[in-house]
């Protein structure tokens, strides 16, 4: 089987995994959004920020580690078993004595009981069977397609069940140990590999994973950073009705690509030394993840009020408007993920970190100066600083691959027209007599529908002549079943 249909085979389960994750997700947020205020979503967000902020701080990267090396033992695996353990227990005890400062910083007394108990879900998860990795490296997911299922399925009933008896952001907590426990617990059923306490190559791995912790500190920093001045500059409320809308433009991304994007990491550092392999790869990815986001992004900007009504309630209304700019945001985080992907899979997480480290600042410096006034001026201000720090991101990688700029834009075409065209011609129909719920299931159906034609008929027309349009027909080919691959081109395999 060829590398590009395990790649495929491998982003299709992740994508079914993650459909179920977020579906149940999706329906969790929207009831516990039609149960709760703005007030108790800004509470919601604060632990939530917390939450990622604690496993930031213990985010070794030993999986992605485990991924790009060359050749990798049950010593490399019971090494970073090990460091996980011990970094997060210990991340754990500090957290749990710092609780009543968190509490104080953010004026929210609930606060420290809360994070305290949240903070356990950090030693649970380090228990999950190291073997796991190996799943991952040898790209093979359909194990962990079964494992994921059943944590978020009894995850979402710990937290709706919780949250129909009171409604409050301890169902958030419990949910997330709960997740934790049977991600520990239900790994051991998955492999067979049985981890010992070991730090018998903790140098190598800290080698690595040191840049990666702070490039996480550093990332979070920069995810984070507007609901942070939310919080501070506007309140409580404010970062409620703000948070959960960024958090809606952002489904998409991490139901669906951003976890259909991460075998391509495996795949990447397999040919990284290949240069024409390398720029082919990196230039078919990007194309394909452009293609994706654009309908997204399109119809949010285009109908925010419609998709905030619909799924939130018309409570949230008075916050639609993020919509339009998180859209630019949705684009940006997705695709600056991937890119992220290839820079660790090149192995150089130093010059990944250094630019994490000055967009960051770049970042806070202009949102403090330009983007206090408003929550709206906050989210364009945000929009486009995502914008401007992925075109930089993408531009050292051209540099590193040289996968080509235009040619990637010209693969894009396709997706651009069509975005455009099926855009104008959804906002072009009215509905005055739909309800909010019918016309945003007959503009979606719409929208979708004449997107795929005129993504199909433009790619027809524009890419026949070009390789990866024959490598795309090629793999989708195999994997039907419908006769072996044509041969591949350079970057292929």
């Amino acid at each position: 089987m060829s590398v590009s249909l395990k790649v495929i085979k491998s982003a299709l389960l992740l994508l079914s995994t993650q459909l179920i994750q977020r579906g149940l997700g999706i329906v969790s947020t929207l009831i516990l959004a039609r149960l709760l205020t703005p007030d108790d979503f800004g509470v919601i967000a604060l632990i939530t920020i917390l939450l990622q902020l604690f496993e930031l701080l213990v985010e070794t990267g030993n999986q992605q580690y485990i991924v790009q090396k060359d050749a990798v033992d049950d010593l490399d695996l019971n090494t970073a078993w090990s460091m996980d353990i011990l970094i997060k227990t210990s991340l754990a005890v500090i957290v749990v004595l710092l609780s009543p400062a968190f509490a104080a910083f953010f004026e929210e007394p609930d606060l420290a009981l809360a994070v305290s108990v949240a903070a356990l879900a950090l030693p649970i998860r380090a228990l999950r069977n190291p073997g796991l990795m190996r799943l991952a490296r040898d790209l093979n997911y359909r194990p962990l397609f079964r494992l994921t299922v059943w944590q978020k399925l009894l995850s979402f009933c710990a937290v709706i069940g919780f949250a129909l008896f009171q409604a409050s952001y301890w169902a958030i907590v419990l949910g997330n140990l709960v997740s934790a426990t049977v991600l520990a617990a239900g790994s051991y059923l998955l492999h067979r590999h049985r981890p010992a306490f070991t730090l018998a190559r903790l140098r190598e791995q800290w080698g690595f994973s040191q840049w990666l912790l702070l490039r996480g500190l550093v990332g979070f920093t920069r995810s984070q950073v507007d609901n942070l001045l939310v919080s501070r500059f506007f309140g409580t409320q404010a970062l409620g009705g703000y948070n959960l809308v960024r958090e809606v433009s952002l489904l998409p991304a991490l139901s669906i690509l951003i976890p259909m994007s991460e075998p391509l990491l495996a795949a990447t550092a397999q040919v990284k030394h290949r240069q024409a392999q390398l720029a082919y790869r990196v230039r078919l990815s990007s194309a394909l993840m452009i293609t994706l986001l654009v309908p997204i992004t399109v119809f949010l900007m285009l109908f925010p009020t419609l998709t905030v009504e619909v799924l939130l309630g018309p409570q949230w209304r008075d916050y639609a408007d993020l919509l339009r700019p998180f859209g630019l945001f949705f684009f940006t985080f997705s695709f600056f993920a991937l890119l992220s992907d290839v820079v660790i899979a090149l192995g150089k997480v130093r010059a990944l970190l250094l630019f994490d480290l000055v967009s960051t600042a770049v970042i806070l410096s202009l949102l403090l100066v330009l983007a206090t006034g408003s929550l709206p001026q906050m989210a364009w201000a945000r929009g486009w600083l995502a914008v401007a720090t992925t075109w930089v991101l993408l531009m050292m990688i051209r540099r590193w691959t040289g996968f080509g700029l235009a040619r990637l834009a010209y693969l894009s075409l396709p997706a651009m027209l069509g975005g455009a065209g099926a855009g104008t011609l959804t906002w072009s129909l009215a509905l005055p007599w739909a309800p909010p719920l019918l016309e945003f299931l007959i503009r979606g159906s719409l929208f979708v529908g004449l997107y795929a034609v005129l993504l199909l008929v433009g790619a027809r027309l524009l890419l026949a002549g070009q390789e990866e349009w024959w490598q795309l027909r090629s793999v989708v080919r195999q994997s039907l079943g419908r006769g072996p691959a044509s041969r591949e081109p350079p970057g292929a395999s």
